[in-house]
């Protein structure tokens, strides 16, 4: 069986879809927002989706048409990420070369190559719903919900139900794209910064009971002046940490680029949040002359090999 995805999801389509195949269906007629990306890197398939309308995953087609993907360019560019990864035929692929534009396809990108990640789930605002209210959704509460673009912390919450999962997107645009992702116990984040590959130095913040009480966003505290935060350098980071850090940067192909990671320490496991490709030298106070310092440090070696 084949998959032809496409946008335009209106009854005409689907009726001239359905006409064109006649008595022998050939392939699966279906929009983006059916779609529901499963990202487990202890998986079979550690990068792989689940058409939600046809109850089939990614390496069950044969090949697959990723229609019309200009208007969903990377819920198209993650698809292609999670097709690849299963060795399924698909066109077009000039997909293979788009960049990541968000975490979805990042984190279908990491997880295709078994970059340790929370276990996660993802897609448009109306597929996460669907999925969870029909138990599509392997994760135990709490989880972490966050919205695909965004940044520092905005639409970034824990949640302990699927009632409160509803009503974080109740009001929200059927056009945004979610992850959810399982919770996992720990005593803070590392943030390592790497710089034409080479890690020049992290930011240790721990997890501290954040004054406003706040519990949707108790998993994550940045207090100006940075009273949990310690600067380290490569010597001082847990070697797990900085070894699963430099493979999402290699597999991402950043040159400039900064990785969140929980470190389990039970497993040695250090688990990837986010791969950032903005330094973030202006809305982070922390360790600012540091950071400035590796920045102006890149600028300089930036073309000075060029012939």
């Amino acid at each position: 069986m084949k998959l032809v995805l496409a946008n335009n999801q209106t009854e005409r389509f689907r009726n001239f879809h359905s006409s064109l195949q006649s008595d022998d269906r050939l392939y699966d007629y279906s929009g983006y927002n059916d779609l529901l990306f499963i990202f487990d890197h202890t998986a079979e398939h550690p990068a792989s989706f689940l058409n939600l309308a046809t109850g089939k995953f990614a390496h069950e087609y044969e090949g697959v048409y990723i229609n019309g993907y200009l208007n969903t360019p990377d819920v198209a560019f993650a698809t292609a990420t999670v097709l690849e990864s299963n060795r399924v035929p698909f066109a077009n692929t000039e997909l293979k070369k788009v960049p990541s534009l968000s975490k979805l396809s990042a984190h279908a990108k990491l997880a295709g190559q078994k970059i340790p990640a929370p276990k996660t789930y993802g897609g448009f605002k109306n597929a996460l719903l669907k999925a969870f209210e029909q138990g599509k959704i392997d994760l135990s509460f709490p989880l972490i919900l966050k919205r695909v673009d965004a940044d520092r912390g905005i639409d970034n919450l824990k949640l302990k139900s699927l009632e409160e999962i509803t009503e974080a997107l109740r009001d929200k645009d059927d056009t945004t794209v979610w992850i959810a992702q399982q919770f996992i116990d720990n005593e803070g984040f590392y943030l390592v910064s790497f710089y034409f590959n080479e890690p020049k130095f992290g930011i240790f913040r721990t997890l501290e009971k954040r004054p406003d009480g706040n519990e949707k966003m108790a998993h994550m505290y940045k207090p100006k002046g940075g009273v949990n935060a310690t600067l380290l350098y490569p010597d001082d980071i847990q070697p797990t940490v900085l070894d699963t850090s430099k493979a999402a940067v290699d597999i991402m192909q950043r040159e400039f680029a900064s990785v969140d990671s929980i470190y389990d320490k039970n497993s040695d496991t250090a688990y990837v949040l986010e791969v950032n490709y903005n330094p973030q030298l202006v809305t982070i106070e922390t360790f600012k002359e540091v950071r400035q310092e590796a920045f102006l440090d890149a600028i300089r070696r930036l073309g000075s090999n060029k012939e």
